[in-house]
């Protein structure tokens, strides 16, 4: 019995022992158990998180990409429509009229800044990249649509257009305009903006402001008024125009635009060609380039037309060879204009609205150069502009247009010799035309030549998603 008793109480101290091995065992590994779980859960949480990042950086991107297409939506809707008949854009009045009336005006900045970023060309994977022997043709456009479809199609036809690169540079965004220049396939395109229009500054400096002194007021009237440059008025006596000067300003932003800030032409030195949206182009302009840089080495500037519409027969054209620059058709290339720049302030302080005529006197009085150009008197760029900020004609009339290409099937094309002609000097007038009076004009216009490189400066903008 007491070795039953023995036998019984040594398996019960057995059992105890063992339960107390098994617990604390158990225990420890629950532990080991309760790490390795964490770590587990740890790397799937971070693989999750991962993955939920990327997705949430992909819905941004995709966020970007469709507020970018709604504001492009938004800004089409809310322009006016035009018709399309038979081919012809028709509108009313000067081009088009109105234009978008924008609750944020903040939308349309943001755009032009990220399509001037952005300076895509378009048809670059068709007709291969530029080089030093080929031409930029840069266009100015404003509003007037008809004109510009007309300026496109005669550039369409010309012998050569395939190896051009066109550059509209517009002061009105308006999608009916971008549709027509995006629908060109003959050769490359790009479109800048000018990124201080009146469309975008409507009533503020650069545009009209309300602060600012009405044109045709005494300076007497302007002090008593207070108004904002009472103090600059021209040397007539007027105050700015706001429509007047962005003409002048556009030009010389889209210029200095082209040559300096440009990364797909960074390095070309070829010719650049100036036209606007109201010219008509000859389908040889670019081989009467061509023979007028062979034949006149000397001159620097190029002018492809003179103002007339008669449409000469003669076989061997004439260029004459002056210091004057006819405003049709201006064609110089990139070491020209490093020797203008040095002249920029008689641009730029010049108190004359017209770009052209500031020019004629940037080349006239930039000391210690002279501008030798040469000037075909048989155009080939015609002014088919009828209505416009010097014309009170309405824009739809286009009679005088079938006019002149019925006279150009007289005009003997692609001639073997030119006959050269040295013109005596023409002086510039006393004084310019005004309109150019305000200091806030002339500092624009300096600014423009010295800003830095447009990426530089919203570069940082489009790193992170856009907000509207």
């Amino acid at each position: 019995m007491s070795d039953q008793n023995c036998l019984l109480t040594f398996t019960y101290l057995l059992i105890l022992v063992m339960k107390r091995i098994a617990t604390r065992c158990l225990r420890r590994w629950t532990l080991v158990y309760g790490v390795i779980l964490i770590i587990f859960i740890i790397t799937q949480y971070h693989k999750s998180w991962s993955k939920l990042l990327d997705l949430h950086i992909g819905m941004q991107k995709s966020k970007n990409i469709i507020e970018c297409t709604l504001e492009t939506q938004e800004l089409f809707y809310r322009n006016q429509k035009l018709k399309i008949t038979n081919c012809s854009i028709i509108d009313g009045g000067e081009g088009i009229t109105g234009g978008p009336s924008f609750d944020n005006v903040r939308l349309l900045k943001r755009i032009v800044e990220r399509l001037n970023y952005e300076q895509t060309i378009r048809n670059l994977d068709v007709y291969g990249p530029l080089n030093n022997n080929s031409l930029i043709v840069l266009i100015q456009v404003h509003t007037r649509i008809n004109y510009l479809a007309e300026t496109i199609s005669s550039l369409s036809q010309a012998r050569g257009i395939e190896d051009v690169l066109l550059i509209f540079s517009h002061d009105y965004y308006d999608m009916r305009i971008n549709d027509l220049v995006r629908s060109i396939n003959f050769c490359k395109t790009m479109q800048i903006y000018f990124p201080y229009s009146m469309q975008i500054y409507t009533d503020v400096f650069p545009g009209q402001s309300p602060h600012d002194c009405p044109p045709k007021i005494t300076r007497a009237e302007a002090i008593e008024m207070n108004c904002t440059n009472a103090m600059f008025p021209d040397l007539y006596g007027n105050y700015r125009n706001a429509t007047a000067t962005q003409v002048k300003h556009h030009w010389w932003w889209k210029i200095n635009t082209v040559f300096d800030r440009l990364t797909a032409i960074r390095y070309y030195t070829g010719s650049i060609l100036f036209i606007e949206e109201d010219h008509y182009i000859v389908k040889d302009f670019i081989y009467m380039l061509r023979l007028m840089q062979k034949t006149c080495p000397q001159s620097k500037i190029f002018s492809l037309g003179i103002h007339s519409d008669y449409v000469s027969s003669r076989k061997s054209p004439q260029i004459h060879v002056s210091n004057w620059i006819s405003n049709l058709g201006i064609s110089f290339n990139r070491s020209v204009w490093n020797e203008l720049i040095q002249c920029t302030n008689q641009f730029c302080y010049y108190d004359d609205y017209n770009w052209d005529w500031s020019l004629q006197k940037m080349t006239k009085t930039c000391p210690g150069h002279t501008f030798w150009t040469s000037t075909l008197q048989n155009s080939r760029v015609y002014h088919l502009g009828k209505c416009g900020m010097h014309h009170a004609n309405n824009c739809t009339d286009m009679s005088h247009i079938v006019k002149l290409k019925q006279n150009l099937n007289t005009l003997k094309l692609y001639p073997e010799t030119v006959d050269v002609t040295l013109e005596n000097t023409k002086q510039m007038p006393i004084s310019g035309f005004g309109g150019w009076g305000d200091t806030r004009d002339h500092k624009l216009c300096m600014h423009m030549m010295n800003h830095y490189d447009v990426k530089t400066q919203i570069q940082n903008r489009f790193t992170k998603p856009l907000k509207r």
